[in-house]
């Protein structure tokens, strides 16, 4: 069973990634900088969803896991084709991905503590 604070802790790490990637954005900061939050928050997404694919068995994972794999691996095919608008279809699958978590925390938050939460 997936614990409260472990996915309290996901959510959190990842609104806070998700805001530096719009304040970059939005502001007068280097691209090099969006960028690099952006692969930090697609590398921290990854991790999650490997951790609570293998760790917990969580099936719903196993989706991301995979757009993850294709995303990485159509990267350089997408910056010759595409250019920097490359970082769109990632960005809609890192939204997904946190949209997901989003509503998978307010599930675990919904269900009933038990003794090995107290």
């Amino acid at each position: 069973m997936i614990s409260r604070a472990r996915m309290k802790k996901d959510l959190i790490g990842q609104s806070v990634l998700i805001t530096g990637v719009a304040v970059t954005g939005l502001s007068g900061f280097p691209p090099a900088w969006f960028v690099g939050l952006l692969s930090l928050l697609g590398l921290w997404q990854s991790a999650s969803a490997l951790q609570l694919a293998l760790a917990y068995e969580y099936q719903e994972r196993y989706p991301f896991l995979w757009l993850f794999l294709g995303l990485l691996l159509a990267l350089p095919l997408g910056i010759w084709l595409l250019g920097a608008w490359t970082v769109f279809p990632i960005a809609l699958g890192l939204t997904a991905y946190f949209i997901v978590t989003v509503r998978d925390t307010l599930h675990v938050l919904q269900r009933p503590r038990s003794f090995w939460d107290l």
